[in-house]
């Protein structure tokens, strides 16, 4: 009799644990179905960007027009917390790639031959404002003697010539 007192106490625990538990976990299902519908038919790198928008398509752009030994400056428009994240998805996705990445438009680095000027996208900066010193026509003038070979809707990328 008592055995059958602590099976009729751990499921009724166990009833207790699925009735708490049961609207957080009827969002994550929801939730992982949606991805699905909007995942599941595509290829993986259209996956990657959509999760990762816009670090992957902004590094697939520069690495189509850099070659694997170069070194990139990212003069980076974006919050300060994103800052950190855009540098480990760059340099993960641009490997072998050197990058270097700063919150304003004045910053320089030694033997970094390409320039990129990376905007974030508005929904990321809505969520952390920039907080670094962004000067429209010290970038403008800066940018005028290089040359650019590409442009992208978050990303502009120059050769910087010695």
């Amino acid at each position: 009799m008592r055995a059958h007192a602590h099976r009729i106490a751990l499921l009724g625990l166990f009833a207790a644990w699925v009735g708490i538990a049961w609207g957080p976990l009827e969002q994550q299902f929801a939730a992982l179905e949606s991805w699905q519908q909007r995942l599941g038919g595509r290829p993986m790198s259209e996956r990657i960007a959509a999760l990762d928008y816009p670090a992957y398509i902004v590094a697939e752009q520069v690495r189509q027009a850099t070659p694997a030994s170069a070194c990139i400056l990212f003069l980076a428009h974006t919050g300060p917390e994103h800052v950190n994240f855009y540098k480990t998805r760059f340099d993960y996705y641009l490997y072998p790639r050197r990058v270097v990445i700063q919150a304003s438009t004045g910053a320089t680095t030694e033997n970094c031959p390409y320039l990129a000027v990376f905007r974030d996208a508005p929904a990321n900066l809505k969520e952390e404002p920039f907080r670094g010193v962004w000067e429209e026509d010290r970038l403008r003038a800066r940018l005028a003697a290089l040359e650019k070979i590409h442009v992208g809707p978050h990303v502009e990328l120059y050769r910087v010539h010695p």
